[in-house]
């Protein structure tokens, strides 16, 4: 059990990477990077969106390669909190690691408060959103005692 909890802590590091990689294809792809998201939210494909309002399509386009520049600068700050404070044992660093669980879940609870398009399957973040949050809420728990012991 003490390996695990050794090295659990990588896993949030995995996690913190495919953030920043989702972000930088989000802004490489814009919409076209996650068709699924703008299909749940306004009940049309991509491509019906920009043939109906082309001015609508590029202000939305925008806003995801916005939002992907935001993810990227995210997982890079999750991924240096974690390789240097919060491997050396800081705990204002395990701390501000609750940010990520937090994050996870509070992003598909933004679809559940703004709504989704009727009948609309859940967009892929209402779906890996929760189970990010708990995975990276049981290795925060599992890794307390590491920046609890005295001199950590």
């Amino acid at each position: 059990m003490s390996t695990i909890r050794a090295r659990a802590w990588w896993l949030l590091v995995a996690i913190a990477v495919v953030i920043a990689v989702f972000g930088l294809t989000d802004m490489a792809s814009g919409l076209l990077a996650d068709r699924a998201i703008t299909t749940v939210i306004t009940g049309l494909g991509v491509d019906e969106v920009l043939a109906q309002d082309p001015a609508g399509y590029r202000l939305a386009d925008f806003m995801s390669r916005t939002q992907g520049l935001n993810l990227l600068l995210l997982g890079v700050l999750f991924t240096v909190v974690l390789v240097v404070p919060y491997r050396a044992g800081r705990r204002w660093a395990w701390r501000a690691m609750w940010l990520l669980p937090a994050w996870a879940v509070l992003v598909p609870g933004m679809y559940l408060v703004f709504g989704t398009a009727p009948g609309a399957p859940p967009a892929p973040p209402m779906l890996s959103g929760p189970i990010v949050g708990l995975v990276a809420a049981g290795i925060l728990l599992l890794d307390r005692r590491r920046v609890s012991e005295p001199g950590a």
